[in-house]
């Protein structure tokens, strides 16, 4: 998933040094930056996650924040500040954090991985099976199998989704941030993987199926599941 993010801040300095702590930890963030409220509001407010100083002049960064919300912006907002009398003024509009300036760098982490948790539970993929359809969060998605031309799609409550789209149309639905294809015909969500054995079998949370993980790719989902513990061992 490439994710949508926002650092608006009148001080350069501020707005430089979280654009290189992104930077620094994933090239799936696509980042924009802003001097000023007024210059974010004129943009087509379309972010994730919003890094918003409230010390700003002209329009505050809490005035910002009122606007955004009542023109429909449901990102994720995390305020730069180090006063907390602001806190009761930023749970009207739905803050996710606060973070003190100088901005500390295990507090950053913290907050970056929580607000990636909380989007991948609001992202879902939209199911139509006889006539009916439905959301699927997938946050609920353990892994999904080609068969024919449809997949089945397992989810975390033990039900299995039979869907007429390829294996092809749901990767590029889910993304790859959270997810690894293990074979041709199957991909999994790193997020449940329980096991993986060194004769190409996995496990993963609520299944007893074991998951036959190819030759070709063994080593490159070794390393991408290793980086996503790293990442999100706090989650998982």
């Amino acid at each position: 998933m490439l994710y949508k993010i926002a650092v608006c801040d009148d001080e350069q300095v501020f707005v430089d040094e979280i654009t290189h702590m992104l930077e620094d930890r994933s090239d799936k963030f696509q980042i924009s930056s802003f001097n000023s409220g007024e210059e974010l509001l004129e943009t087509a407010l379309d972010f994730n996650i919003l890094f918003l100083d409230i010390e700003m002049p002209g329009l505050s960064g809490m005035e910002t924040a009122h606007k955004l919300r009542e023109a429909g912006f449901d990102g994720m907002i995390i305020f730069l500040t180090s006063h907390t009398e602001f806190m009761p003024d930023a749970f009207k509009i739905k803050a996710f954090r606060f973070l003190d300036k100088p901005i500390d760098s295990e507090k950053f982490d913290e907050a970056l991985t929580e607000a990636e948790k909380d989007i991948l539970n609001e992202q879902h993929i939209i199911i139509i099976e006889k006539k009916a359809s439905y959301y699927l969060k997938l946050s609920d998605i353990v892994f999904l199998e080609a068969y024919g031309d449809g997949t089945y799609i397992y989810d975390k409550n033990g039900r299995v989704h039979n869907t007429d789209k390829p294996l092809k149309y749901w990767k590029g639905m889910i993304g790859t941030e959270h997810f690894y294809q293990i074979h041709k015909s199957m991909i999994v969500s790193l997020m449940y993987i329980e096991d993986f054995s060194n004769d190409g079998t996995l496990t993963v949370r609520h299944y007893s199926k074991k998951l036959s993980l190819s030759r070709r790719n063994a080593v490159g989902f070794k390393s991408a599941f290793f980086e996503y513990i790293k990442k999100y061992a706090r989650i998982m």
